[in-house]
């Protein structure tokens, strides 16, 4: 998966990141087309505990969360795993574990822990010296374990100490070996220029709705060499505003045939977790007495087809 994502990082095209917050999050990034995932931070915190991306989630929430989405595809994954949760041995670790699990890509940030959201207000960096460490030590994990992972480096000095600071980072991070560079919410496109022309490696950039980032176009960002982009909320925003208003209807109006038009149906919702690819694996493994007593045939098509039947019988 590491050569998979260097080999897209390196091919000079633009890389749009959507992010997943979990498992289905992810196969639906995967089966809209997408050559890569993303996993958010901020999505996780939201999803998992219910409480805002401000680092009340540790290492082990996150890694697990990680694991159920590179289990959950066939996509090549690039992970946000904050500060590495310390100093450089903490990165270190960090990078080790989630290399483990089948991150293509890891990506580490110069916050202080614990961390918030790159468009909250509040935000504070360590010093360039420590930041470096931690890039070092990342290194060595992954030389250990997969060394075509790619690793990227994040600075959040824009919002701290402005855009010349943001800039000196970005080459000091690239130089120290990071594959890419994720700067946080540049304010013109501008600086975005800058950043591109003065850092010898790639330069992400995100796009939240109602965040400190402009709601740069696409099409500018790439006309100016930006050749990643990440869109953090895509899944999580949407699937928010689809839930609310779902409850809201199901509470003022108790329609039923109108809810059942704003979602999927049984029958799709089934295919997209992998339902018919789980009933023909039951048919090559389970023993046919089992099958007999479960089903009462083996025979996938039977069963796919009455369980299909059922779901579109009450279909509105």
């Amino acid at each position: 998966m590491g050569k998979r994502f260097r080999k897209l990082l390196e091919s000079g095209k633009t890389i749009l990141r959507p992010c997943a917050y979990d498992a289905l999050s992810a196969i639906l990034i995967e089966n809209a087309g997408f050559s890569l995932v993303g996993t958010s931070g901020y999505g996780i915190s939201a999803s998992l505990i219910g409480q805002p991306d401000i680092g009340l989630l540790g290492y082990h929430e996150i890694l697990e969360r990680t694991r159920t989405i590179v289990n959950a595809v066939r996509t090549p994954v690039d992970v946000d795993v904050d500060t590495g949760y310390g100093n450089a041995m903490n990165a270190y670790w960090t990078v080790l574990n989630f290399t483990r699990v089948g991150a293509a890509g890891i990506r580490i940030e110069d916050q202080v822990w614990p961390k918030r959201c790159g468009h909250m207000e509040g935000k504070q960096i360590v010093s360039r010296e420590e930041m470096v460490s931690k890039i070092k030590a990342a290194f060595k994990a992954r030389d250990e374990e997969d060394p075509a992972l790619v690793l990227g480096a994040r600075t959040d000095a824009r919002a701290v100490a402005g855009i010349d600071e943001a800039i000196e980072r970005a080459v000091i991070y690239a130089e120290a070996g990071a594959d890419y560079v994720y700067v946080e919410a540049p304010q013109t496109l501008e600086e975005v220029e800058r950043l591109v022309r003065s850092t010898p490696v790639p330069i992400c950039l995100n796009i939240i709705p109602g965040g400190r980032t402009p709601p740069f176009r696409v099409d500018d960002l790439e006309a100016r060499g930006v050749r990643y982009i990440s869109v953090p909320m895509v899944a999580l925003y949407a699937a928010t505003k689809a839930m609310v208003d779902s409850l809201n209807e199901l509470r003022t109006t108790r329609d039923m045939e109108k809810l059942g038009k704003m979602g999927v149906t049984w029958s799709e919702f089934n295919e997209l977790v992998g339902q018919t690819r789980w009933r023909s694996l039951e048919l090559d493994c389970l023993p046919e007495e089992e099958l007999e007593k479960r089903y009462g045939t083996k025979d996938l098509g039977k069963i796919t087809e009455r369980e299909r039947a059922l779901g579109k019988k009450w279909e509105m």
